[in-house]
Order: C-alpha cells, then structure tokens, then sequence
C-alpha cells in the first residue's frame, strides 16, 4: 500500500467515510456545500496528492477583474502553499488546486486543509476576493452519502 492510499484510508476512518478507494480516485466530497476531490498527483502516484475545490462561477461581466485578481492570488499563493487557482473545462467553473506531498501530512491536517480551502470558496462566492463585490452566487445542491458524512464530520466541535 502506497503512501498516499495509507493516508486517504485514514482520512476516511477519521472522517467515518466508506469506499476510501473511490475517494482516492478522485470521487467529489461535500463540505459545507463546496465541491472538494483528492487524487494522486500523476507524476508521483505513491506520495504526492493534489486537493481540488470548486469555487464556483465567475459572476457575469465581471471576469476580467476576477480573473486578474485569481492570477494575482495564484503567483502569492504557489510558492508558499501549493495554491492555484484554474478553470475547469468540465464544470466552465473557478477551481483551486493545491499540491501536498503525502509523507508531510496526516489525515487530520489532509482534513483540516480540505475544510479551510472549502471555506476560502465560500469567501470566494461573497465577494470573488475583490473590495465592493454584490451578493453570493448561489450554491448548488450535491448529492452523495460520503460528501454528507465529511461535511458532518468537519462541522463536529
């Protein structure tokens, strides 16, 4: 067993999650209404992970400051934490990844990380990390029984 399948098993127990395999393929996680997924990192599948969140839509005829903003975060943020912001081509919706390598986190800090990048995205939907910006895009409902029980879990004092 891999490093990285040591950690997402234990992530799950942590987390009271069933099917750690298809949470370590990537299978989307609900917490606090934001869209989250680990997968391996492609260029070392045994101890490198890479954390994907959706933060949703850019608010029409706002993209160019929006996107100047993500940009302006993704080179603040790479060096020092792994941050990136991107666009997914499934969704057409902002998503931040974030590189971690395995053998220098546990399951509490993968879900720790996981809750305060979820919480950036809802930051994110107030006010699309600019000064002056309207209301929040609404969410969108997600469905699933491992993404409920992780959203359970991390709202436990």
């Amino acid at each position: 067993m891999s490093l990285y399948e040591t950690l997402i098993g234990r992530f799950c127990e942590l987390n009271g999650l069933d099917h750690p395999d298809e949470i370590a393929l990537g299978a989307p996680l609900d917490i606090g209404g934001v869209t989250c997924s680990i997968t391996a990192s492609q260029h070392d599948q045994t101890n490198a992970a890479v954390v994907y969140v959706d933060f949703g839509a850019v608010p029409s005829g706002r993209e160019r400051p929006v996107y100047e903003e993500l940009l302006v975060q993704t080179f603040v943020g790479a060096p020092q934490a792994g941050v990136m912001f991107g666009f997914s081509p499934v969704s057409k919706n902002v998503i931040c990844v974030q590189h971690l390598r395995v053998d220098e986190i546990d399951a509490q800090k993968l879900s720790n990380i996981l809750h305060h990048l979820a919480e950036k995205a809802v930051e994110w939907r107030r006010t699309y990390f600019l000064e002056n910006e309207p209301a929040a895009v609404a969410q969108r409902p997600i469905a699933g029984s491992a993404r409920a029980a992780l959203d359970a879990r991390l709202r436990r004092p």
